[in-house]
C-alpha cells in the first residue's frame, strides 16, 4: 500500500505521462520514485520529509514558524 505522499507523486507522474503521452516512461518512473520514497522514509526519522519541505521553503511548520529563512528571536 502507498502512503499519501507517495500516492500524490505517482498521480502526478502519471497525469504528466497523459498529457505528454509517455506513459510507459512514467509508470517506471512511479515505480522507481515510490520506492526511493519508501527507502528514504524508513531509513529516516519520521517527519524528514516535513523538515525537507520546511526549510526549503516549500511549507510551514507551524503558525509560530512560517517562513524557514526568517531568523529573529520571538520573545
Amino acid at each position: 500500500m502507498w502512503e499519501l505522499d507517495e500516492f500524490c507523486v505517482a498521480i502526478g507522474l502519471f497525469g504528466t505521462g497523459i498529457a505528454t503521452e509517455t506513459m510507459w516512461p512514467m509508470i517506471v518512473l512511479i515505480i522507481l520514485i515510490s520506492g526511493v520514497l519508501k527507502k528514504f522514509k524508513k531509513e529516516n526519522l519520521e517527519g524528514a520529509l516535513l523538515h525537507i519541505a520546511f526549510w526549503s521553503g516549500i511549507t510551514a511548520m507551524n503558525k509560530e514558524n512560517l517562513d524557514a529563512y526568517e531568523s529573529e528571536l520571538i520573545a
